[in-house]
């Protein structure tokens, strides 16, 4: 039986769009990521600079220097998030069980990952500590100004926010799940399968799937025979 979230909505639709969503974004940052890495390795950090002063050229170049590997780490992290969605999408739209797998754990760690920055995040904004980096000797500082009421606006947000994370990675993990009981289903009545590694729903990315105990072959009703 089809799964759903939103109440309606197949949760195969929402692998397929979050999947999609998260393609295009990962794929964004990573792409900026190896940008940034490319321009410091081949001394042409102008290219990002046109519309800094002098002053903020300068405290942009030691950054981006001084944090390099940082650059490359989240490149790369980005990458391989683009690479998990790029197989969830897929998978939403081939039914491949393993893909989507993939997908569910990706974004099951992302949210684990996600949790703890929105939780530190939260402490920073509470705690009205100062966040300070040194670069080239000289120490920089950035301090909360916050009010208490946007402190609450902001607290109010994050739990927002980790709430509708929470459902993208439940209505995820629930259509990996269906693909499951689908090849239990296949493997118990033993049905052949459309093609190798994909399991046949019958459903859309936007219809209800079909249940197979519905069909009159499984079903029990006055044609039943004493």
């Amino acid at each position: 039986m089809s799964k759903h979230f939103c109440f309606c909505i197949p949760v195969r639709f929402a692998v397929f769009f979050f999947s999609l969503l998260s393609f295009l974004a990962a794929g964004a940052s990573a792409a900026l990521g190896w940008f940034i890495v490319y321009l410091i390795n081949t001394n042409q950090l102008e290219k990002a600079e046109t519309n800094l002063n002098d002053a903020q050229k300068k405290t942009f170049e030691d950054f981006v220097h001084k944090y390099k590997a940082g650059f490359i780490i989240a490149a790369v992290i980005f990458t391989l998030i683009a690479l998990m969605s790029f197989f969830g999408f897929i998978g939403s739209i081939v039914r491949n069980r393993r893909m989507v797998k993939a997908y569910s754990y990706m974004t099951i760690l992302i949210f684990v990952l996600g949790s703890a920055a929105t939780g530190f995040s939260l402490y920073l904004t509470w705690s009205e500590r100062s966040f300070c980096t040194t670069i080239d000797g000289t120490k920089t500082c950035l301090e909360s100004h916050f009010s208490n009421g946007s402190k609450i606006g902001f607290t109010i947000g994050s739990i927002i926010q980790w709430l509708i994370d929470l459902y993208v990675v439940v209505a995820i993990r629930r259509y990996y799940e269906q693909l499951e009981e689908e090849r239990e289903y296949r493997h118990d009545f033993r049905l052949k399968p459309t093609a190798g590694g994909t399991y046949e729903a019958k459903e859309g990315l936007m219809t209800e799937g079909h249940y197979p105990y519905s069909d009159n072959t499984n079903a029990f009703g006055s044609n039943q025979h004493a």
